[in-house]
């Protein structure tokens, strides 16, 4: 499964770029145009990207992009294990940005 490695002091980083790209046309516009040039400035290194083909989904009111894995550990979902479905659930949810009841 094709992921970004990040250290996770960047994750902020990372989230305050994709929220100003949100709330800025110039920002969206610059994302849109060159995420992997983007994602760098974030704080994301060259390398970690280096043979990705990143591509920018937008969500609108009524729209809602989900990503599913290429594939997830046959050997945990089949022993339905708990926490290893609660962290796939998170992650098919996380990027949703509605409220969860």
């Amino acid at each position: 499964m094709a992921r970004i490695a990040v250290n996770r002091s960047a994750i902020p980083a990372i989230g305050k770029a994709f929220g100003e790209a949100a709330n800025d046309p110039e920002k969206r516009e610059s994302f849109r145009s060159n995420p992997i040039e983007y994602l760098m400035g974030a704080g994301v290194a060259a390398e970690n990207l280096s043979g990705l083909n990143i591509v920018l989904h937008e969500d609108t009111d009524d729209t809602v992009h989900l990503v599913l894995p290429e594939h997830v550990d046959q050997g945990r979902l089949r022993a339905n294990d708990h926490e290893y479905l609660k962290m796939l659930g998170t992650m098919a949810v996380l990027g949703c940005l509605r409220p969860l009841s």
